[in-house]
C-alpha cells in the first residue's frame, strides 16, 4: 500500500506511489510505473495527496482525472476576479476552496493535484504553498513573463548559434547570449569539467554534434577551432593556472625607482667578469671571475634581495608567482622586468651587486678555501654557449688559459660527484623560439658543449657551499634532497636509454628544512640558490645569507621556510609541467610542418626506448628529443636504432603517429 504523490523524476512532475521513506528523511522510494521503483531526494517530493492505493492501476486513474481538470483550467479570468481588490504589488495567499468556488468545481485532492501541475506548467498567476494558492501580483506577473521571454529569446540564440556552428557560418554579431555561450565553450575547453558553468557548455556541445562519441572536451576544442574562435598557440591554461602576465602599473612604477645600496659590498668592478647564457636571455643572474694573483675562482649570482625587501610589494608579489616562466611564445618573470632583465639582471659594463662565492685553489687546483661576500661586480663580457664554446678550442684566444683554468676544477668537482653516485647524464636539450610573426625555430643544445657543463658545475658548486654554509652555521634552510634509487643499472652505449631507465627508477627530488644527501647529485648537502631572479624560495635563501653575513641573525624561521618550500613546490612543479606541454605542443606543430605537411617528407632517426608486448615501442626522435609510440618488429631491442616516418600529428592530444620506414 502506498500514498498518491507528484515528485520531480528526471527533472519531470510526475503522479507516483511513494512506496517508503528513509529513517532519516532525506530520500524516498517512488514507484514509476508497473515495474519500475527509484529513490529521490525528499526535496523532490512536491505534492502528498495522503490517498492510499492497493493497486498502480488506481494511481493512473487518479492522473487522468486530474490531467483532465488540469487541461480545462483557466487561471487568468480567476486571477483577474481575485486581484481587482489587491494593490499593485500585493501578494497573498487564498485557500483552494475559494478557487474551487470560482471555478465552480469541488474542493478535492485531485483538483488540488491539477492546481500543481497547471501552475507548474505555466506559474504566471498563482504559486502553490502548502496547499494554499498565492495570488501573484501584477509586479510579480511582469518579472515571470520578463524572464519567459528572455528564457525563449536565450533559447532561440542557442538553436541559432548551434546551427551556425554546424554550417560554420559564425555571423559577424554575436548576441551577447550567444558570446556568453562562446565564452562558455572556450572555458571548458580550457579548464575541462572543473569550470563551473561545464554543464553549459557541454549541453550546447551536445546541440551542434548529438552523436559526438570520445573526449567531449576535444569535441568543444575541434567546434571552435573550425570556426576560428580558439587557438593552440596561444597559452590559454595560463588563465586556468590563475597566472597573471602583467604587473601593475604601481608595481612597475615603484620597480623603475629602485636604487640599490652598496656602501658594504666589495667592490670587484676591477675585476674581469664575464657571463655566458642562451642568446635569448634577459635576465642574467650568473657570472664568474678569475683571480689569477690568488688563484681563486668568483661565481656571482644576483643580489636580488638588496632590491627586494622583505614583506615588499615586490616579495608579495613574488610570492604569489613563486617563479618565472618561460614558454617558448612568452617570458612571464617573477618581478617586474625593471627589476629582473634590468637593475638586477648582470648586464655587460654595468655595475651589480651580487652575493659572490669565492673558491680559493692550490696549484693543481684542488679546493683549499672557500667563503660568501656580497660584492659590487662589472661584467667585461658576455658570451653565449656557442661563443664561449670556441674560447675552449681556440688556444689563442685571450681567454683561453683563463677558461681553461675554471675547467679544470669544475671537472674534478664533477668526477668527484660521479664516484658519490651522481646520475650524469651527456643529455642534449632542444631549444624552441617562436618569431614574432609566429616562425617556429628548433636547434638542439649539444651534450659536449664545454661552456655549459663549466655553467652547470659552477652553479652545482655554488648550491653545495651555500648549503654546508647554512648548516654549519646553524642557519635556518631549504635543503633539496633525493633519497637513492637502490637500482643498479647497466650503462648502455645509448645515452638516450641510459637517461630514460634512470628517470624511471630515480626518486623524485624533495625540498625539507632538515638536512639531507642528494643521491642525484652525488652531494651531502645542496640548496637551490643560484636563480634569486627566476625562483621565490632561491630569493628567500639568498636573503637568509645576507642577513647572518651581516650581523649572524636571520629573518626566516624554520617553520616560514618550510611553508615557503611547501607552495613553491607545488606551485613550481605545476608551472614546470605546463612549460613541458608547451614545449611538447610546439615541437610537434613544427615536427607536422616540416615533416607531415610536404610532398617528400624527411625520415626521422629514433631511438628505441622500451618494448610492449602488443609490439609496440617507445621511441624517442634523435634529434628531436619527443617521444612517441610506434609498432614495430621484435628485432627492434631497447638501445636500437630506427628510421621513421610520421604519419600524424594530434596537437589537442599532443601525440604523434609514427610507422617505420
Amino acid at each position: 500500500m502506498g500514498e498518491i504523490v507528484l515528485a520531480l523524476v528526471s527533472k519531470e512532475l510526475k503522479f507516483c506511489e511513494l512506496t517508503s521513506e528513509s529513517t532519516s528523511g532525506a530520500r524516498i522510494e517512488v514507484r514509476v510505473s508497473r515495474n519500475k521503483k527509484t529513490k529521490l531526494p525528499t526535496r523532490n517530493l512536491v505534492y502528498r495527496s495522503g490517498i492510499l492505493i492497493n493497486h498502480f492501476v488506481e494511481l493512473q486513474k487518479f492522473s487522468t482525472r486530474a490531467q483532465k481538470i488540469c487541461s480545462e483550467l483557466n487561471l487568468k479570468k480567476t486571477w483577474e476576479i481575485m486581484n481587482r481588490n489587491l494593490e499593485k504589488n500585493e501578494e497573498h495567499s487564498v485557500e483552494i476552496s475559494n478557487i474551487a468556488d470560482l471555478l465552480e468545481l469541488e474542493t478535492n485532492q485531485c483538483l488540488i493535484a491539477a492546481l500543481y501541475l497547471h501552475i507548474n506548467e505555466n506559474p504566471l498567476f498563482f504559486s502553490m504553498s502548502k496547499n494554499n494558492l498565492v495570488i501573484h501580483s501584477p509586479a510579480t506577473i511582469e518579472a515571470i513573463e520578463s524572464k519567459r521571454i528572455k528564457a525563449e529569446r536565450e533559447h532561440k540564440d542557442e538553436l541559432d548559434l548551434a546551427d551556425r556552428f554546424n554550417k560554420n557560418s559564425m555571423p559577424t554579431h554575436l548576441t551577447d547570449h550567444q558570446l556568453k555561450l562562446v565564452e562558455h565553450l572556450k572555458n571548458f575547453v580550457i579548464s575541462g569539467e572543473s569550470y563551473p558553468r561545464s554543464a553549459k557548455a557541454i549541453d550546447l556541445i551536445n546541440r551542434i554534434t548529438p552523436s559526438s562519441q570520445g573526449n567531449i572536451q576535444k569535441t568543444g576544442f575541434k567546434i571552435l577551432e573550425t570556426a576560428g574562435l580558439f587557438n593552440l598557440d596561444i597559452p590559454h591554461e595560463l588563465e586556468t593556472l590563475k597566472i597573471p602576465t602583467a604587473f601593475s602599473d604601481e608595481l612597475v612604477s615603484n620597480a623603475k625607482r629602485v636604487i640599490f645600496p652598496d656602501q658594504d659590498w666589495k667592490d670587484l668592478s676591477d675585476l674581469p667578469t664575464y657571463t655566458i647564457d642562451d642568446e635569448s636571455t634577459l635576465d642574467k643572474d650568473d657570472a664568474f671571475s678569475f683571480d689569477e694573483n690568488n688563484n681563486r675562482i668568483w661565481i656571482h649570482i644576483a643580489g636580488v634581495s638588496a632590491a627586494v625587501a622583505k614583506n615588499s610589494i615586490f616579495d608579495m608579489e613574488a610570492r604569489i608567482r613563486k617563479s618565472s616562466i618561460y614558454l617558448p611564445e612568452i617570458t612571464i618573470p617573477m618581478l617586474p622586468r625593471e627589476i629582473s632583465e634590468k637593475i638586477s639582471s648582470l648586464e655587460l659594463n654595468e655595475k651589480r651587486l651580487c652575493l659572490s662565492l669565492a673558491l680559493d685553489l692550490d696549484e693543481d687546483s684542488n679546493l683549499v678555501n672557500s667563503h660568501f661576500v656580497k660584492t659590487s661586480i662589472k661584467t667585461d663580457q658576455s658570451f653565449t654557449y656557442e661563443s664561449a664554446d670556441r674560447i675552449f678550442s681556440d688556444t689563442k684566444h685571450k681567454l683561453h688559459k683563463t677558461f681553461s683554468k675554471i675547467e679544470q676544477f669544475t671537472r674534478s668537482h664533477s668526477t668527484k660527484r660521479g664516484m658519490q653516485g651522481a646520475q650524469i647524464f651527456n643529455k642534449p636539450d632542444t631549444m624552441i623560439k617562436i618569431s614574432k610573426d609566429g616562425n617556429i625555430s628548433v636547434s638542439i643544445s649539444s651534450p659536449e658543449s664545454p661552456s655549459q657543463k663549466l655553467i652547470s658545475e659552477l652553479m652545482i658548486v655554488y648550491n653545495v657551499k651555500m648549503a654546508e654554509f647554512f648548516s654549519t652555521n646553524g642557519i635556518p634552510a631549504l635543503y633539496r634532497y633525493q633519497p637513492s634509487s637502490q637500482a643498479i643499472l647497466p650503462k648502455e652505449k645509448s645515452e638516450l636509454l641510459n637517461w630514460y631507465r634512470a628517470s624511471k627508477y630515480m626518486r623524485p627530488a624533495k625540498v625539507s628544512v632538515d638536512s639531507d644527501a642528494h643521491s642525484g647529485l652525488g652531494v651531502e648537502l645542496y640548496c637551490q640558490t643560484t636563480s634569486p631572479i627566476r625562483r621565490f624560495s632561491d630569493l628567500c635563501l639568498q636573503r637568509q645569507a645576507i642577513e647572518y653575513i651581516d650581523d649572524g641573525t636571520h629573518c626566516y624561521e624554520k617553520e616560514d621556510l618550510s611553508n615557503i618550500g611547501f607552495e613553491s613546490e607545488i606551485r613550481t612543479k605545476e608551472i614546470r609541467q605546463y612549460e613541458s606541454k608547451r614545449k611538447k605542443y610546439w615541437l610537434l606543430k613544427y615536427l607536422s610542418q616540416e615533416f607531415l605537411d610536404t610532398k617528400s617528407p624527411t625520415p626521422l632517426n629514433a631511438t628505441v626506448l622500451e618494448n610492449h608486448p602488443d609490439r609496440t615501442a617507445v621511441i624517442e626522435l634523435t634529434e628531436y628529443l619527443i617521444r612517441g609510440r610506434c609498432l614495430l618488429p621484435q628485432k627492434y631491442r631497447p638501445g636500437s636504432l630506427c628510421v621513421l616516418k610520421l604519419n600524424g600529428v594530434d596537437l589537442w592530444d599532443q601525440t604523434a603517429q609514427f610507422t617505420l620506414v
